[in-house]
């Protein structure tokens, strides 16, 4: 049986390599837009952005696709799915026959609407291209307008005060990271980030983008105009849903799939940002953009597709590197349960765990990742300690 993969990204790199661990025999294609081979991207707002790393960690290699006989093929733009002839169509007029088909297509950045995001000196990050381009623009003494307070803004944001650079983060919500944490850690943030000497405006919107006089673009804010060198857009993905929606697939917030990541049409599976699943741990369907996603609901796919009885179920847990921080959290946080602190909040060290009547329902880390791991192991026994004993820092959570 052949497999093919559209997108070479963490997702559809880790399928192929499944595939072949669990003792896949046929032929798998992996078909990729970028001229790469399939590498990590959370390097690109830190490491590869500061110039710390001339590289992303390379999933395939060359010589791995040829040992896992992978045909690789980058600077593809697949076109359209031909599910009643079980082949896909690439714009440079090739075809590629599959038994199974899997959509690692995941997204692209989100674009402002306002007039001049198409100017020079605007950019998004999502390639290695992307933050090679910001990178050249991380000059001491630089301004840089960073639009969207999520994850991706203020990894940016950090990374270029740590290069010297002036910073500005707006953000049009009332908090940052609103989608992810609850205020209690949107706040912390905030003062994190001011205290670093970013400029946070939060509910703030940007209406048009100019060139500039002294700087090079010229940017209204709040009717005012304020020069910078760069603007680097965050606000988000817009899901590469095309080929399946085109396809006759059911889409609804990604491509909507079953616990083994199958599509709606059982020979086409969906992995990684642009896919739907159920998920016991946030109550319902969860699309979930992260890393560890990615690469384990990856591995879950290759080995449906190799015959495996597989369901996906793992807790949500991401993480975020900014200045000395590492944030992690594990679960689905809520805005509507108090948070149990233990640490300490000033220190820059503490967790923040939320538990409800029916147990533990998420950890939120900041330079405690122990606290992870035994969180980890709690939310899969379905225990968890009194409130006393987590606020307790003088009780070895890991001896519970």
């Amino acid at each position: 049986m052949d497999v093919v993969i559209v997108g070479a990204g963490q997702a559809g790199a880790w399928v192929a390599r499944s595939l072949r661990q669990e003792g896949h025999e046929g032929r798998i294609t992996l078909l990729g837009r970028e001229p790469h081979a399939p590498y990590e991207r959370p390097p690109l707002s830190k490491g590869v952005l500061s110039g710390a790393e001339a590289h992303p960690p390379v999933l395939l290699t060359p010589q791995q696709c040829e040992a896992l006989r992978v045909d690789f093929r980058p600077g593809v733009e697949v076109t359209g799915i031909d599910r009643a002839g079980r082949q896909v169509r690439c714009a440079d007029g090739s075809v590629a026959a599959y038994g199974k088909l899997v959509l690692a297509t995941g997204g692209r950045p989100r674009m402002l609407s306002c007039p001049g995001v198409d100017l020079p000196g605007v950019h998004v990050l999502r390639t290695i291209e992307d933050s090679r381009a910001i990178a050249s623009k991380l000059v001491p003494g630089h301004r840089l307008l960073v639009i969207g307070g999520g994850w991706i803004g203020l990894e940016i944001a950090a990374t270029a005060r740590k290069q010297q650079v002036d910073v500005t983060v707006l953000e049009a919500g009332p908090r940052l990271c609103a989608r992810s944490v609850p205020p209690q850690l949107s706040d912390f943030l905030l003062a994190k980030h001011r205290k670093e000497g970013v400029d946070v405006r939060l509910s703030t919107t940007v209406t048009s983008i100019g060139a500039g006089r002294e700087r090079a673009l010229a940017v209204q804010l709040s009717g005012v105009a304020q020069e910078f060198d760069a603007v680097v857009v965050g606000i988000g993905l817009v899901l590469d849903t095309g080929l399946a929606e085109a396809c006759g697939l059911e889409v609804r917030d990604g491509i909507v799939v079953d616990p083994s990541g199958r599509s709606s049409d059982p020979d086409i599976y969906a992995v990684g940002d642009v896919a739907n699943q159920p998920n016991s741990w946030a109550g319902g369907r969860l699309r979930f953009e992260s890393w560890a996603n990615a690469q384990n609901q990856a591995i879950a796919v290759g080995k449906a597709i190799a015959g495996g009885e597989v369901v996906y179920d793992e807790i949500p847990w991401f993480w975020s590197d900014q200045y000395d921080l590492n944030l992690q959290v594990l679960g689905i946080p809520s805005n509507d349960l108090a948070g149990i602190v233990r640490g300490s909040v000033d220190q820059g060290a503490f967790s923040v765990f939320q538990v409800a009547e029916d147990g533990l329902r998420s950890v939120i880390a900041v330079n405690a990742p122990r606290d992870i791991k035994v969180a980890k192991r709690w939310l899969k026994q379905g225990t968890c300690p009194p409130p006393s004993v987590l606020a307790d820092v003088s009780v070895r959570l890991d001896k519970l």
